[in-house]
């Protein structure tokens, strides 16, 4: 049975839950995919965490980082109370300017391990009180649109705990790897697709943009994230047409004249293509 996410991040593409509720949401199964989400792994006590067949130790107070489409298996004592919380988010929560777009497309999350692990600012009582207790205070004051900034304000303030470390650590690096190179080129595709993947899905525009070959670009999106630089631009464009059917209250004709399409049919066309259901069998629940 695949595991069903939360209502709360289907809807705002947010939530962060004590890490033993959600395996027993998982039917007990300590073993995950983070699907299409961002992940934040706050550790309250030390834990193991497996990434891609690879081990990592979390220790008490670190905070874990992964990318969507990682298979996760977290250690038996994650299923302690309380001793690691999951902090989920989806892209079209996070980047609401050019800056979140950098920051969520940094080496943070996208790096050849798939996984960064950095101790966090301040003791595990300071994240319990700025982070966990804060976000539960604002949750019961149901005001969906102050929660969600405030949710926004905190997951920040983790990428930029995660991002201080990095900078530590590049410092000490030496001069750039070809895979650095890489990286550092397939991040800025990323930030560029967040910004113009309503008007333009084509691989020459990024490209030219980037300066580089759409052959070269392609080689760096799958050396980095296993994906051509075009089936992450239909990636993009299909996962926002779906959230918008999904949760917008947007017409259909409108929500295609938002991404770009010619025409409604066009629309139907491309989500027929790449998903097999028709525009509104997403509106309707089908």
């Amino acid at each position: 049975m695949m595991y069903k996410i939360t209502d709360e991040l289907n809807i705002n593409g947010f939530s962060v839950n004590p890490l033993r509720l959600v395996i027993q949401r998982n039917n007990g199964s300590r073993v995950f995919n983070t699907l299409d989400f961002f992940c934040i792994y706050i550790a309250m006590k030390s834990t193991e965490i497996t990434v891609e067949g690879k081990e990592y130790k979390l220790p008490a107070g670190s905070l874990g980082f992964v990318r969507p489409g990682k298979n996760i298996v977290f250690g038996v004592e994650c299923e302690n109370e309380y001793s690691v919380y999951v902090l989920a988010f989806s892209a079209s929560f996070y980047e609401k300017s050019a800056k979140d777009s950098l920051l969520l497309n940094s080496e943070l999350f996208f790096n050849p391990a798939g996984v960064f692990i950095a101790p966090a600012i301040g003791s595990v009582e300071n994240i319990e009180k700025l982070i966990i207790n804060r976000l539960k205070l604002y949750k019961e004051k149901r005001n969906e649109g102050l929660y969600i900034a405030v949710a926004h304000n905190c997951t920040e303030t983790l990428i930029l705990d995660g991002l201080l470390s990095i900078d530590r650590q590049l410092k000490e690096q030496k001069p750039k790897s070809k895979k650095i190179v890489f990286l550092d080129t397939a991040n800025r595709f990323r930030v560029l697709l967040q910004k113009h993947y309503k008007h333009s899905r084509s691989v020459a525009f990024y490209s030219e943009m980037l300066q580089v070959t759409p052959g070269e670009l392609a080689v760096m999106t799958k050396t980095i994230f296993d994906k051509s630089a075009k089936q992450i631009i239909l990636e993009k464009v299909t996962n926002e047409a779906v959230r918008m059917l999904k949760h917008s209250h947007l017409s259909i004709l409108e929500i295609s004249r938002e991404l770009g399409f010619s025409d409604i049919a066009n629309f139907s066309t491309f989500i027929k293509t790449h998903t097999n259901k028709n525009p509104r069998d997403f509106r309707e629940g089908i």
